[in-house]
């Protein structure tokens, strides 16, 4: 029997309050999504300051490069480093540092709470900032064009000095970074065709700066800071057009840890009106790519017949490790040209360049006094000789004795590592672990799963040893045993 109109208006409105009621979970749904994706950094895995202090260990992400982060005489040094390891200091922890292998994962290794600080200065961007915290801004820079001081070979034209001349360039630049943004603005704002070639995140920029100079490659970009410093080791680049406004510089945190954003912030606040930011920029920026020329003779001497003024010396401690002195003499002419009061950048001291975690094994911390120092340096080559101990041929282990007193042990192991892995002798040192080392200085081969050290200028520490041996070759025609 068909309901009448007054039996049919209750069912209208049970069926319009579930409709209603329905609607309302889907708004409160809706509404609850939203919420949740706006504040969805919340959520993101980490830890802040209470739990980092619970811990004892602040989690750092770094990347190896030669100014920021890396290994001298087996000491972790750098700019970076040296700010985060202060900061773990005043926090009450102790510093982890997360090598970063390729610089477009920093930002994903602190967001899945892999690392609690990127301790890279990176440049502060909108984009990024979307997705992390940045701190207070260490520093200024502003991008710069890195070109060949000679022009391109082959190209008539004049060196890039207006942005516009840019049309019609290929620019190679780390894929994903501020200076790939900038170079797309660039091209858009004026309207010219930049090749933009993005390079893999493991290639640094020291290292395109080194191709620039080679002339394996036209153009890159860098922030002036690294620019300026590298250009000592690479003359051959020009370094002079900017190509974007001052920018800052700053170390990141997730968004959920509040906590350890404010006293990062603190932190740095407190520390820029120290003086630490300057004086550690100083050393790590200017005094390194600096630091005195090997402008005396390699047979600098002040009285006939001998080498130094400390032979004496000298022939003792060779004596008490059964070196030939004149061989020793020609190691701490490499290491200070026998001047007992120099310091070097990174804090190595007097006649044999100790570093004061080295010298503290043997007892020693006077390393200034030209006995004490000698003491210390050749207890460590004693050290030194028992690491390479496997090494058989006594002339052969003399060179992995040398290069590892020059950049410690692990480098070197790294090298014979790399040199197992890509079918060398890693018992035998040239062509084989000497060429390894010197590969150490490409992001290729430090970043290799092989190696546990990171970056290295190879060349160095192999330029080093060969000078060594040469001048002993020179003393041992001159001076008498």
């Amino acid at each position: 029997m068909p309901l009448s109109a007054s039996d049919q208006h209750p069912t209208r409105l049970r069926k319009a309050a579930r409709g209603l009621s329905g609607l309302v979970a889907i708004v409160l749904s809706v509404t609850a999504l939203a919420i949740g994706w706006h504040n969805r950094d919340l959520f993101l895995p980490g830890r802040d300051l209470d739990e980092i202090r619970k811990s004892g260990k602040l989690k750092v992400l770094l990347a190896y490069d030669p100014i920021n982060y890396f290994i001298y005489k087996g000491a972790p040094m750098g700019y970076s480093y040296e700010l985060a390891e202060r900061f773990a200091d005043e926090l009450g922890v102790k510093l982890e540092v997360i090598v970063v292998r390729d610089l477009n994962q920093q930002i994903p290794l602190l967001r899945d709470g892999t690392g609690d600080l990127i301790a890279h200065s990176m440049t502060v961007t909108d984009s990024r900032a979307k997705t992390i915290r940045f701190s207070l801004p260490f520093d200024y820079t502003r991008q710069v064009l890195i070109q060949h001081a000679s022009g391109i070979p082959g190209d008539s034209s004049s060196l890039v000095r207006a942005l516009r001349q840019l049309d019609g360039k290929t620019v190679y630049v780390r894929e994903k970074s501020a200076y790939y943004n900038n170079l797309v603005e660039l091209r858009k704002r004026y309207g010219i065709s930049i090749n933009i070639v993005q390079v893999h995140g493991s290639l640094s920029t020291g290292e395109l700066i080194k191709q620039v100079n080679n002339g394996m490659i036209d153009f890159t970009v860098a922030d002036s800071n690294i620019a300026v410093p590298h250009q000592v080791h690479y003359p051959g680049v020009d370094i002079s057009t900017v190509i974007s406004p001052s920018q800052p510089l700053a170390w990141a945190v997730r968004k959920n840890s509040p906590e350890l954003h404010r006293a990062m912030n603190r932190w740095i606040e407190r520390e820029q009106r120290s003086g630490l930011l300057r004086v550690l920029h100083n050393k790590y920026f200017e005094k390194q790519y600096h630091f005195r020329e090997h402008v005396f003779n390699a047979f600098y001497s002040d009285r006939p017949g001998g080498i130094s003024p400390y032979d004496d010396l000298v022939k003792s401690g060779a004596l008490s490790i059964g070196w030939d002195w004149r061989l020793l003499s020609s190691l701490i002419y490499e290491e200070s040209q026998f001047d007992p009061g120099v310091v070097s950048w990174a804090g190595a001291t007097g006649l044999m360049q100790l570093m004061p975690r080295t010298a503290s094994i043997s007892g020693i911390s006077n390393l200034s006094d030209p006995a004490a120092n000698i003491k210390a340096g050749t207890a460590y080559l004693v050290a030194l000789e028992k690491e390479w101990q496997k090494i058989i041929n006594p002339e052969t282990r003399l060179k992995f004795i040398l290069a590892s007193y020059n950049v410690g042990p692990g480098h070197v192991r790294d090298a014979q590592k790399l040199a197992v892995k890509y079918g060398a002798d890693p018992n035998r040192w040239e062509d084989n672990v000497e060429r390894y080392l010197t590969l150490k200085s490409e992001p290729r081969y430090y970043n290799d799963a092989a190696t546990d050290f990171g970056y290295c200028n190879g060349a160095l520490p192999v330029r080093y040893t060969r000078n060594i041996l040469n001048r002993y070759q020179l003393y041992m025609q001159v001076f008498p045993q």
